[in-house]
């Protein structure tokens, strides 16, 4: 793009500005797709290159279908179809065509659906394209699926398989072979079902080892290939072989996460050239300047819109050069690249470990589009061997995204008439695992998709008694996450040091004096934080001068925590948490700036590159637990960034909390965790101090609705830390 543009070539820097929007659009991140291909269309146009507006048309349809807004898609691919067949073009026709017939599939009207892939196959026949060929055979296999004539469907998809087999087409493959087995289940075949879902599990292990970038473009291509995995734990689950389905359960979920925890991370400044590290460098520069300028124009007296908005522009733009620039290293040095694929997912008879004793209890939930699966692993008293049950919740994908969020913006809203879905939720997701769950005072819980965001420990599991009442709650990715995570603990039990607490609150933000409001929230308007201050003052007091290093003001600086954060046991940070769902790798805490490197904002991709030793980070801020969702993964933002950087263990919120009732909050936790006990057994879990905190804030009549105490979670291993008690 940046040749074309220096010599000229409009035509070129049409086409480039497309390949742009097309990274885009295979990133999922549409607005950034639509701006190049908008900018793209008015070029062609203006040139009058109809190729390349048909193109584009044809892109943009494709972004909006995505987005599900279908009357727009169809428009711009109806025109794109036309100027097609204006030139004569068979092979662009065809694409249209198809992308036509997915918007009419995603609408379920199969036989419109039908009729345009059709058309599309003909033409692909006509052109003797096999790839394209392949890709509308799997297409029309996928709605007689939907449409209930399923020898039909296993046809069409296993004709689609084997040519994709004969070109190595694997993306082809492993969704033929996902309908085939789909069909092949209807048909009352389940070996064959079985023998087809395996083979797409495998293509999608092959096609996980081809993937070029960091963390993140790992993350988002698995995610959208763990349908199989899914597919296979539904047929096992209905041969009651309830240990195997779990196991692909688990395949699907945080495995860039677990591949990270186990192979370790690559110094990628060492294997970076001199050259590669002076521009990145200048990378970074740019990204600390601009943000360092938006933060100073944001908490002015009177803010700049339109100067905002241009360095905001600005902003985005170096993210994407950095972005750009990442990605051409791990292309450049493979070795970079996490390894992939070693660890193996855990087996049943490795879940006892996970279960300290026989009042703990696993809880793990598959959402799928028809259904969601609880899989429920207790242990009996004095027993080894553990009992997995799994139940079929009858609620589907997107009616549970519907409750979950609506009963999380009840309690962040702090609205009085959370109690009817707090119930009906327990209803849903708990109260068909009642018995067996009868006396567990302590459950970890794996959510999938939608629930990472809902707080179960404010569901009612009686009309006055929350879940949190009745037991200790915390979070894990995945169980084979948080075995790794257990791991790492033990291996690190014989490591020497004391609970050493770094803590930095309330930080300087600049010179400007902002007006304290009477209550204050921790979000992106950025106000000072005087009971912050006051938290992890009472905390250095707690843990006492000898084990405790506290920041605050101007001192809390985000270059002091990059230097000192190693040698701490437990970090705290009581400050403003800023999210980022477009880009969750950029949501960040707000540090006071400290040298000219520093912008003050510490970003999830910082926070990754950390080498930290901590038992434990507490980030007292907005909606640290939040981020965006990545089918099997989780939520990547700030909690996911703590795991890769080496903490086991992150309390998070997933709200913006209120100042003063995360104070008491956060104080009585620490002050469970630092609690004498006659013994090391009679210590209180992370897990379990963290609801005790809850529980004194619960009771106090006003900080008992859910918003002040339900906000924070703990995520990760939730057991007793090395050296929290000086």
């Amino acid at each position: 793009m940046t040749l074309a543009e220096s010599i000229g070539n409009q035509k070129g820097f049409s086409v480039a500005l497309g390949s742009v929007g097309n990274i885009y659009l295979s990133q999922g991140n549409y607005a950034q797709a639509l701006k190049y291909f908008r900018k793209s269309l008015a070029l062609s146009e203006t040139l009058g290159a109809k190729d390349d507006m048909a193109i584009t048309l044809d892109n943009i349809g494709y972004v909006h279908d995505a987005q599900g807004d279908y009357a727009r898609a169809l428009d711009y691919l109806q025109k794109s179809l036309a100027l097609r067949e204006a030139i004569g073009g068979k092979g662009g026709a065809a694409r249209t065509l198809k992308n036509i017939g997915y918007v009419y599939y995603h609408q379920a009207d199969y036989e419109q659906a039908l009729g345009y892939f059709q058309k599309s196959l003909a033409l692909r026949e006509a052109a003797g394209d096999k790839n394209g060929i392949s890709e509308s055979l799997s297409s029309i296999g996928k709605v007689h699926h939907k449409q209930g004539s399923h020898t039909l469907a296993v046809d069409y998809a296993e004709r689609a398989a084997a040519l994709a087999r004969q070109i190595g087409e694997t993306e082809v493959l492993w969704r033929a072979r996902l309908t085939s087995g789909a069909a092949y289940l209807a048909l009352n075949d389940p070996t064959r079902a079985k023998e087809a879902f395996e083979e797409a599990i495998s293509t999608v292990e092959t096609l996980r080892a081809t993937v070029a970038g960091g963390v993140e473009e790992q993350q988002r291509d698995f995610a959208t290939n763990i349908s199989p995995y899914y597919a296979m734990a539904d047929l096992l689950i209905s041969q009651s072989r309830q240990a195997e389905a779990l196991t692909f359960a688990e395949r699907a979920k945080s495995r860039v996460l677990l591949d990270v925890l186990q192979a370790g991370r690559v110094n990628g400044a060492k294997a970076m050239t001199a050259q590669e590290q002076e521009q990145e460098g200048k990378l970074r520069g740019e990204l600390v300047a601009l943000n360092t300028q938006i933060s100073r124009e944001t908490t002015g007296p009177q803010p700049d819109q339109a100067r905002l908005t241009e360095l905001k522009a600005q902003l985005q733009k170096a993210r994407l050069d950095f972005e750009a620039f990442q990605t051409d290293l791990y292309v450049i040095h493979p070795e970079l690249r996490a390894q992939r694929g070693e660890a193996q997912p855990l087996r049943l008879e490795e879940t006892a470990d996970l279960l300290p004793n026989a009042a703990s209890a696993l809880l793990e939930y598959v959402v799928t589009d028809d259904k969601t699966y609880l899989f429920a692993i207790t242990k009996a008293a004095g027993k080894t061997e553990t009992n997995i049950r799994v139940y079929t919740l009858p609620v589907k994908r997107d009616e549970l995204t519907r409750q979950s969020e609506d009963f999380r913006r009840k309690l962040a809203g702090r609205d009085l008439g959370f109690r009817g879905a707090a119930a009906k939720l327990y209803d849903l997701l708990l109260k068909p695992a009642q018995a067996q769950l009868r006396g567990k005072t302590s459950l970890i819980i794996v959510p999938d998709d939608k629930l990472w965001d809902l707080p179960f420990q404010a569901l009612l599991a009686a009309p006055n008694r929350f879940i949190i009442e009745n037991a200790s709650i915390a979070y894990a990715p995945s169980l084979t996450v948080l075995r790794e995570m257990m791991n790492r603990r033990r291996n690190q039990r014989g490591d020497s040091g004391s609970g050493t607490l770094l803590a930095l609150g309330n930080p300087t933000l600049g010179k400007e004096t902002i007006e304290l409001a009477a209550l204050t929230l921790r979000d992106e308007k950025l106000d000072p934080l005087p009971e912050a201050e006051k938290e992890v003052e009472a905390l250095g007091q707690l843990y006492g001068a000898a084990h405790s290093k506290v920041y605050i003001g101007a001192e809390a600086r985000e270059d002091r925590l990059k230097a000192e954060a190693a040698q701490a046991r437990v970090l705290h940070f009581a400050t403003h948490g800023v999210l980022n769902n477009a880009s969750p790798m950029y949501s960040h805490l707000v540090l006071a700036r400290g040298d000219t490197n520093e912008d003050g904002l510490l970003e999830a991709w910082e926070l990754m590159r950390l080498d930290l030793k901590a038992d434990l980070a507490v980030l007292s801020a907005c909606e640290t637990a939040r981020g965006r969702f990545g089918a099997g993964e989780g939520v990547i933002g700030l909690s996911w960034a703590m795991f890769i950087a080496g903490v086991p263990s992150t309390v998070v919120s997933q709200w913006k909390v209120e100042s003063a009732s995360t104070r008491d909050l956060m104080l009585a936790f620490h002050r469970q965790l630092q609690a004498p006990r006659a013994s090391a057994k009679l210590k209180p879990t992370k897990a379990e101090a963290l609801r005790q905190a809850t529980l004194k804030v619960m009771k106090n009549p006003q900080t008992s609705h859910p918003f002040y105490w339900a906000g924070f979670v703990l995520v990760g291993d939730s057991n007793s830390a090395r050296t929290l008690r000086p």
